[in-house]
C-alpha cells in the first residue's frame, strides 16, 4: 500500500517541489492550497498519485474540508508548508485584521491541522514543520512574520513532546532563502516598509537564492530516511554542512 503524505502550500515553491519529489518516491500526495488552478495543475501532471484539497488552513472550515479529505486514511507524513509573509511594515502601522489573519494562517493553521489530524496518525508517523531564520531573528518589516515562525518554533516543540508516547515524530526545518513566489514578492517591497528589501533583490541577482527542487530532496531525505533522533533532535538547517553527505544525492 502507498505511503500517504499531506502537504500545505502544495501549489507553489517548496510544497510543489516536495510534492513532486515525494510523486517520485512512490507515495500518494494530497496537495491543499488556497488556489485551485496550481493543485489542479500538479493533479493533472499526477493523476494517479495526487488528491487536490482547495482550502484554507487559516480557518476552521478549510481545516474540516482537510480533515475530511484524509477521512479514513492512516496518512504517513504531514508538512505544514503554507505561510504568508504579509502584512510588512512597522509594528505601529499594523492593524488587527491584519495580523489576525497573519497568525491564522501561520500559527493557527499547523496548531489546528495537526489536532483535526491526529486520529489519522499513526505510529511512526512524521510531521514536518517549515521554519525559518526569522523565527529566530528579529527583521525589520517583518514582525508579524518573525513572531508567528518564533511561535511556531515553540509550538513544533511542545507537539514533540506531547506526541512522543504515540511514536508520532515531530520535527522543523530552515530551507534556506529559496527561489519561490515569495521571494518574488519581498522584492517587490517598498523600502519603507522593508528596508532589507536590496539585500534580497541582490540574492536573486546574484544566485544566491536555493532551487525548490534542491530544498525538496533535503526534505524527501528528513521525511523518509533520516534518523528518527536526528528527526526530531532539534530544529535542522539545509546550510548545515554536516548533514550534506547524507542528502545531496538521496534518491528514495
Amino acid at each position: 500500500m502507498k505511503k500517504t503524505a499531506l502537504i500545505t502550500g502544495a501549489g507553489t515553491g517548496i510544497g510543489r517541489a516536495l510534492s513532486e519529489f515525494l510523486i517520485e518516491a512512490g507515495l500518494q500526495v494530497i496537495a491543499v492550497g488556497r488556489r485551485p488552478q496550481p493543485l489542479e495543475s500538479l493533479r493533472a501532471s499526477h493523476p494517479d498519485a495526487v488528491v487536490a484539497v482547495s482550502a484554507d488552513v487559516g480557518t476552521e472550515a478549510g481545516r474540516l474540508a482537510i480533515a475530511e479529505a484524509v477521512s479514513g486514511a492512516v496518512l504517513n507524513l504531514l508538512v505544514h508548508n503554507a505561510a504568508v509573509l504579509e502584512p510588512a511594515g512597522p509594528l505601529a502601522e499594523m492593524s488587527l485584521e491584519a495580523w489576525r489573519e497573519h497568525q491564522a494562517i501561520n500559527l493557527e493553521g499547523p496548531l489546528f491541522l495537526t489536532q483535526a489530524l491526529l486520529p489519522r496518525l499513526e505510529s511512526g508517523s512524521r510531521i514536518l514543520h517549515i521554519s525559518s531564520g526569522a523565527a529566530h531573528t528579529a527583521i525589520q518589516g517583518w514582525a508579524a512574520y518573525c513572531m508567528s515562525k518564533a511561535a511556531l518554533h515553540m509550538g513544533y516543540q511542545c507537539w514533540r513532546n506531547e506526541l512522543q508516547a504515540r511514536s508520532v515524530l515531530v520535527g522543523s526545518v530552515r530551507p534556506g532563502v529559496v527561489d519561490t513566489p515569495m521571494q518574488e514578492a519581498i522584492r517587490d517591497f517598498d523600502e519603507t516598509a522593508f528596508p532589507l528589501v536590496e539585500k534580497f533583490r541582490a540574492f536573486k541577482a546574484d544566485g544566491e537564492l536555493e532551487p525548490p527542487e534542491r530544498v525538496a530532496c533535503f526534505l524527501g531525505w528528513l521525511l523518509l530516511k533520516a534518523p528518527e533522533a536526528t528527526f526530531t533532535a532539534q530544529e535542522l538547517d539545509i546550510r548545515d554542512e554536516t548533514l550534506w553527505s547524507n542528502w545531496e544525492d538521496f534518491q528514495p
